[in-house]
């Protein structure tokens, strides 16, 4: 019974996520998507190249999400909407690692927390990441926070062990070449590695710094860098090192406060304050699973956020609040969520009996806090999805007719570009032109 009731509690998130894609997802290309017209263009003429796989998008390289997409893509002559679905068994894949994770680590531990599963589901499944949810370009993003996870886990399970060892490269791997976050699952698993590889942790330790130098070279090689301010401006002033420290704070925080910035900026830094006390509270336990699976979660989010200020802190606060972003920040969440577990049950039985009420209203309240703060910000997400889809729907209609240059701009930002594109996937009877999503009214021709 208590497993049906935490299954049932489980499915909630998950099914109020679906409701979300299947009534407010219109099927047309969006804004980086269109990139996929001109490989299209060439896949159907056989002229397709690796180089159209490799090339940079901004600063990633998202080969492995391209080569899905233009799967999808020609399984389903471009509908959309099957893109969706690739993100939501991606996030899927993501609760299952997590669970099993669980099942796993905690094993000698008593079992499995039950009660961790509804609200791990609510994190994993969470509408506040409702731009990567309704966008099929996001791939990218989802496939980079599932291999990044897998790589932490394997790593953590023993990367004494060579076969976990290839396979955390290998995930690792994926991770960098589906989003630049990638990159730093590189840095972040080393101490991971070292921890866990027993006897052979200076060899094992020397292949995964070395494969990950083999990955940077071509990752970087004849890389262009975007525009962006340089670096070391973020530590020319009291001042830009503060605007630093605080795009850090709420791109973690994000995921629990994203309906203000003055709420993820201190949620950040609260999470990182729970972070630290729970690590060292904990370290005991650094050659155990359900220990080392979370910090090394956390270091991954950390790693990322830290880069992203390096990069984008002179944007502004507000960049950092950015749903795309709240996939890679969830993460330390989760990991939060694993510690304080962790620290619960493994905390000393005895004691006063006012230690044990101060340690369950302190736990009672924060869990309170935090559940409050996460539901306001997964509604405001719902709200935006479905505000988004209005004028979408409009877009959809002018992409067929080819008129209402102001809609058409809903689509793509370069107009001359957005009707070549829409030539080709006309000729090629794709997306909104393909025979099964045809309106009944005839269709001007391209422009």
């Amino acid at each position: 019974m208590r497993h049906l009731l935490v299954a049932l509690l489980a499915l909630v998130p998950f099914a109020y996520l679906v409701r979300m894609c299947v009534l407010r997802v219109v099927d047309v290309p969006l804004w980086d998507e269109w990139q996929l017209a001109l490989r299209l263009d060439h896949l159907y003429a056989g002229t397709l190249t690796f180089r159209e796989f490799w090339d940079q998008h901004n600063e990633h390289r998202p080969m492995f999400p391209i080569l899905i997409l233009l799967a999808i893509a020609r399984l389903t002559d471009w509908d959309v909407r099957w893109e969706i679905a690739a993100n939501v068994v991606v996030g899927i894949g993501i609760f299952v690692v997590y669970c099993i994770h669980l099942r796993g680590a905690w094993r000698a531990r008593g079992g499995v927390p039950l009660w961790l599963v509804p609200p791990l589901s609510g994190l994993v499944f969470s509408t506040v990441q409702w731009e990567n949810w309704v966008w099929g370009w996001q791939l990218q993003i989802w496939l980079c926070a599932l291999m990044a996870l897998a790589t932490s886990v394997l790593v953590a399970e023993g990367a004494g062990d060579r076969r976990r060892l290839a396979g955390a490269m290998a995930c690792a791997i994926v991770a960098t070449y589906s989003f630049a976050s990638g990159l730093m699952v590189w840095v972040s698993q080393a101490p991971g590695v070292w921890l866990t590889a027993g006897a052979r942790r200076r060899a094992h330790l020397a292949a995964w710094l070395g494969v990950g130098a083999v990955v940077y070279a071509t990752y970087f090689y004849r890389f262009e860098r975007p525009y962006q301010a340089p670096m070391r401006a973020n530590f020319a002033s009291v001042e830009a090192f503060r605007a630093l420290v605080t795009y850090a704070f709420t791109y973690l925080g994000t995921p629990v406060g994203s309906y203000g910035t003055t709420a993820s900026t201190v949620s950040g830094g609260v999470g990182v304050v729970l972070l630290v006390a729970l690590v060292i509270r904990l370290r005991a336990l650094r050659n155990d699973p359900a220990y080392l699976v979370p910090v090394l979660i956390a270091l991954q989010a950390l790693a990322t956020a830290s880069v992203s200020a390096l990069g984008r802190a002179y944007m502004g606060v507000e960049q950092a609040m950015s749903s795309r972003y709240t996939t890679l920040s969830l993460p330390f969440w989760c990991a939060i969520l694993f510690l304080a577990t962790l620290w619960w049950r493994t905390a000393p039985t005895s004691g006063t009996w006012r230690w044990r009420t101060l340690r369950f209203v302190t736990a009672a309240l924060v869990a309170g806090a935090l559940t409050l703060s996460y539901a306001r910000s997964a509604r405001s997400g719902v709200y935006i999805v479905a505000a988004r889809a209005e004028v979408i729907m409009y877009a959809r209609r002018a992409l067929l007719t080819g008129k209402s240059d102001a809609l058409l701009l809903q689509l793509f930002p370069a107009l001359d570009l957005l009707r070549e594109r829409r030539a080709t996937i006309m000729r090629l009877q794709l997306s909104v032109f393909r025979k099964a999503a045809q309106p009944s009214y005839p269709l001007p021709g391209p422009e």
